[in-house]
């Protein structure tokens, strides 16, 4: 199945996607890591959008042309998860699974957790629990 790429405007800002599968399809939140961008997700977006799912990959902020505020406290992420969320909304996503990888992963468990009505799913690819990821890094400092 082929795969468009899509402007989505959402929390204020026009976020780039690759979008794929049917409309109907159960939807797919595919999340980037640090530095990358939704063309990480290329061979999710295909396998999925081929087995039906209504697969979405947005370039996070910072990333879109049309998602680069200046000031670093727009990049809190309160700030990020609203735009998730707002994405999730404009594509018509109640409920989706979510998936993360590194940052994006980081940026899953903490949706999933404010969130969890609105997720089917969660996996998070390379990024533990963050509550895990803070006791590993308190053991390594002793």
């Amino acid at each position: 199945m082929a795969t468009e790429t899509v402007d989505i405007e959402a929390n204020g800002y026009t976020f780039t996607a690759q979008v794929a599968g049917p409309p109907g399809g159960q939807p797919v939140l595919l999340l980037h890591g640090f530095p990358q961008t939704s063309m990480c997700w290329d061979g999710q977006l295909s396998a999925l959008g081929d087995a039906g799912y209504r697969v979405v990959a947005p370039d996070q902020r910072g990333y879109s042309p049309g998602a680069r505020p200046a000031e670093v406290a727009d990049y809190a992420v309160s700030h990020l998860v609203a735009d998730v969320l707002a994405i999730a909304d404009e594509m018509g996503m109640d409920t989706f699974d979510l998936v993360g990888h590194d940052w994006g992963g980081y940026l899953a468990w903490v949706i999933a957790g404010s969130h969890p009505a609105r997720i089917r799913t969660l996996t998070s690819v390379s990024t533990p629990h963050p509550a895990a990821l803070g006791s590993g890094e308190r053991e390594q400092r002793r």
